[in-house]
């Protein structure tokens, strides 16, 4: 059965990323991470979290060429 949640823990995205939970933490309370505070907690919608990620992706970059 597929995920029917409308978001996800900052936990989920730690490891969708690849990134430590601390690191992962950082970048939610610096707005990085698109993310709200619900009852003491942070959540990430999913929908929010693929767009930004998308377009993380997709924006050039200034870095010399082959480090991207």
């Amino acid at each position: 059965m597929a995920d029917s949640r409308a978001v996800y823990s900052v936990r989920e995205v730690a490891r969708l990323l690849s990134l430590s939970l601390g690191s992962t933490y950082a970048l939610v309370r610096e707005g990085e991470i698109p993310a709200r505070k619900l009852g003491g907690r942070w959540v990430i919608p999913k929908k929010r979290f693929h767009a930004w990620l998308d377009e993380c992706t997709e924006q050039p970059t200034d870095e010399p060429e082959g480090w991207a």
